[in-house]
């Protein structure tokens, strides 16, 4: 049941993304959706446990993380950074288990599932919450936060 609420809640994110998201958004939406597309014909194609690191797998992930990295760079959004620094987690979640090919494979699994529901979730708070979004992406710095700007502003 938890596969089929993840896949309907990353088309619905992706979805939302592509169809009225920015252009930083629809780059996201589109590069997650593929990213979960590809890790599953990898990991059908490998049919592997978690007791060993697949090189498909951490390669691919690899290669989502610096094109989602590229997108966030040229469309900095809290969404683009969130999602990248999420799908980064992924990749050092791989260099755990080839580091130390010993540790459980549960604990390996989950570090590999649990970070794909927070991309999701905020791919889906980007698109559903406008005040959330309207909140984050504000110039607008509180006082000491503001004074402290100014003042690493330099002369």
């Amino acid at each position: 049941m938890r596969v089929e609420i993840y896949i309907f809640l990353l088309v619905l994110a992706a979805g939302l993304g592509i169809w009225r998201g920015t252009a930083g958004e629809r780059w996201i939406a589109t590069t997650v959706l593929a990213g979960n597309l590809l890790t599953l014909v990898i990991v059908r194609a490998g049919a592997r446990t978690f007791a060993s690191v697949s090189l498909f797998y951490f390669g691919a992930d690899a290669l989502l993380a610096l094109v989602l990295c590229a997108i966030a760079v040229m469309y900095p959004t809290w969404v683009s950074v969130l999602v990248s620094a999420f799908q980064i987690n992924g990749v050092f979640g791989h260099l755990v288990k080839i580091v130390a090919p010993n540790t459980i494979p549960f604990s390996y699994a989950f570090l590999l599932r649990v970070w794909a529901w927070p991309m999701v979730i905020a791919m889906l708070s980007g698109r559903l919450f406008p005040e959330l979004r309207r909140t984050l992406t504000r110039r607008h710095w509180p006082g000491a936060l503001r004074t402290i700007r100014s003042d690493s502003a330099g002369p």
